[in-house]
């Protein structure tokens, strides 16, 4: 079970059972939410290396592209603003 190349990958009925982000349910795109099934194509991206914006997104089909990266860290700069600040809080994020 690899995925971590960057490249993409189907979706396995092993992958959709696996706990991803520490529970069950999470096998999702990073970008839009989309739940994936068994079949569908996904795309891991590394961006441990972007200071501010790690987490390794997964993507769907629809979402990936040449922008995947600039379109994650407006989400990531979204949900650091002050308008997601309960959400920070009641997660325990220290952002």
């Amino acid at each position: 079970m690899t995925f971590t190349n960057e490249k993409p990958v189907v979706a396995t009925k092993e992958y959709c059972i696996t706990r991803w982000m520490g529970g069950e349910g999470n096998f999702r795109c990073g970008i839009c939410g989309y739940k994936f099934k068994e079949n569908d194509v996904f795309r891991w991206i590394y961006t441990n290396d972007l200071p501010g914006y790690n987490g390794n997104p997964l993507v769907c089909e629809k979402c990936d592209g040449p922008d995947v990266i600039e379109r994650w860290k407006k989400l990531v700069d979204e949900f650091n603003s002050s308008k997601y600040w309960y959400l920070r809080f009641l997660c325990g994020c220290r952002y």
